[in-house]
């Protein structure tokens, strides 16, 4: 929290004298349900938690534009390791089934949680029709024996 606090000032400081702020120094001034056309409101959070040991690794996200737009967006704790990647699946369910699964690797997203990298989206899917619900859910697996080391995902949500 503190973290977050430090870097909201720093880039609110930088605004302020007009000094250019990386990329990266935004990303962690606003990490809650980024997407490349700016940042959206949660709609539901639940935790990816270790399969070993049960503990917390990423917060999985389910996230609404003002224009009902959903998609999932995940932040890792820690970045990848070389022998890690993960996932992100906006699953859309309607009329009683599931009907679709984008993930960050889907045309719009940005790609899988890579080795070094700590996030990813999946493209937006438009939500208006009131006959959609969503959920979204992050994987985390070993890129060398293709195990799952870690899950977690949402509650079902308008």
């Amino acid at each position: 929290m503190i973290r977050r606090v430090i870097a909201t000032l720093g880039v609110a400081a930088a605004a302020v004298l007009g000094v250019a702020v990386p990329a990266s120094a935004q990303a962690q001034a606003a990490p809650d349900c980024q997407h490349k056309s700016g940042y959206g409101t949660i709609v539901k959070t639940a935790p990816v938690t270790a399969l070993t040991g049960g503990t917390r690794v990423a917060t999985v996200e389910l996230c609404r534009d003002s224009a009902y737009n959903y998609w999932g967006f995940v932040i890792y704790s820690s970045p990848m390791t070389v022998s890690e990647y993960a996932q992100v699946y906006l699953q859309t369910y309607r009329d009683g089934s599931w009907v679709s699964d984008v993930t960050c690797d889907t045309a719009g997203g940005n790609g899988r949680v890579a080795p070094g990298q700590t996030r990813c989206w999946t493209p937006k899917v438009n939500g208006v029709s009131g006959s959609y619900t969503f959920r979204a859910r992050s994987d985390k697996f070993s890129s060398h024996t293709g195990n799952l080391l870690a899950y977690g995902y949402t509650v079902v949500a308008r």
